[in-house]
């Protein structure tokens, strides 16, 4: 599978799973100098090959067309040994951010494959020099870290499994929040 049917086929799992709503999110693959990024506006669960730009690793004229959020996404690369990025918007997972600075999984799953996720808290939550600061030094000790009222950023090796811990996350979360309420 090539780099832009990972992406493609990544949106729809992330659309499918509710993990993003019909224009949020985004996703990038790194590949050497390079990274293949959605589109600002794309709509992750229709996503067609157009709706996915290369870019450098350092900024250019290209980054026009990519995502706002593109400045996250660099930083994350520059920082860490990511190879695959997703932010969704995982529902209960930002419900919960109003609430708590840090998310612990109450549930055996959560506790084997998240462990722990920071909560980190942002004046402009979404594509600033602040998120790309706070979001790529947690991403060096952590593989999910949620901007408050946001989202959650997610790194890891590659796209699918980028993908599971977000879907992973929001099951997690789900959970804590039904026990919660219980």
């Amino acid at each position: 599978m090539s780099i832009i049917e990972e992406i493609i086929f990544a949106g729809k799992v992330l659309y499918q799973e509710n993990l993003v709503n019909s224009h949020a999110g985004n996703i990038s693959v790194r590949k050497g100098d390079k990274i293949y990024i959605t589109k600002t506006g794309a709509m992750l669960g229709f996503l067609k090959e157009e709706d996915i730009v290369e870019v450098d690793i350092k900024p250019s004229e290209k980054d026009k067309k990519a995502s706002t959020e593109l400045i996250v996404h660099r930083a994350i690369y520059e920082k860490t040994d990511a190879k695959a990025i997703v932010h969704a918007h995982p529902v209960n997972m930002v419900a919960l951010s109003f609430k708590i600075d840090k998310f612990i999984p109450i549930d055996s799953e959560g506790k084997l494959f998240i462990k722990e996720v920071p909560i980190i808290e942002a004046k402009v939550p979404s594509a600033s020099k602040e998120v790309a600061e706070k979001v790529s030094d947690s991403l060096k000790e952590y593989n999910i870290v949620v901007v408050k009222t946001h989202g959650c950023f997610i790194k890891a090796e590659n796209l699918i499994k980028a993908v599971n811990l977000a879907s992973d996350l929001e099951y997690c979360a789900k959970i804590f929040r039904y026990v919660r309420n219980l």
